[in-house]
């Protein structure tokens, strides 16, 4: 009896460490999380948290803001909407100001009027503490200065954002926008969002 309960109680250790152990090959580990730094944000500047969210805010060609991602992975994705006023492209700038050896991402994107649209990127590694510019600028051409807004959330009473704000595993370090004027720095975050694999 004894040596049946031990042999029992081996082959049950045996089957919780293997079935504890990570495999490397299970895709809902190895995906790009698309509402990763999309969630954030949008619990960080919650109204609840005392901001508003404007959907066409912020009449400046560029908007940027920088962030300290506290995980290991890669930016993977860029999520925006263009405002109703436009339905032209960007210049979207992913750059990784603490590790100088990662590739940075610029590229051209245009996104639905209607929703926000994530779009695949060439990955920009991270490593937890790195501190990331994120930047959305309107392509030349524009007609009126009205095409130039951009979705923002801006605190309700008007002041500047007391910046960092922490969210999970990003802290969100400030905002500037510029180009046709500016700068302007704090008023309001950019909601220009990322997707994010962890390692």
């Amino acid at each position: 009896m004894k040596k049946r309960t031990l042999n029992l109680l081996i082959a049950i250790i045996i089957l919780a460490v293997t079935i504890s152990c990570d495999n490397d090959n299970d895709p809902t580990n190895n995906v790009c999380e698309n509402n990763y730094v999309t969630d954030l944000i949008t619990t960080a500047f919650s109204t609840a948290n005392g901001y508003d969210d404007l959907p066409e805010w912020m009449d400046l060609e560029t908007h940027e803001y920088e962030i300290q991602i506290n995980a290991d992975g890669e930016i993977c994705s860029v999520g925006y909407q263009n405002p109703s006023t436009y339905t032209g492209g960007y210049t979207i700038e992913i750059i990784n100001n603490t590790n100088a050896s990662a590739i940075d991402y610029s590229g051209t994107h245009t996104f639905s009027q209607t929703a926000l649209d994530y779009q695949t990127i060439t990955p920009v590694q991270v490593s937890s503490g790195d501190f990331i510019t994120v930047k959305r600028t309107i392509l030349p051409g524009y007609t009126n200065l009205n095409e130039t807004l951009g979705r923002v959330l801006r605190p309700t009473n008007l002041t500047n954002i007391a910046y960092p704000v922490t969210q999970g595993n990003v802290v969100f370090q400030g905002s500037v926008f510029y180009g046709a004027g500016g700068p302007i720095a704090n008023i309001a975050q950019p909601y220009i969002a990322l997707g994010f694999k962890v390692n």
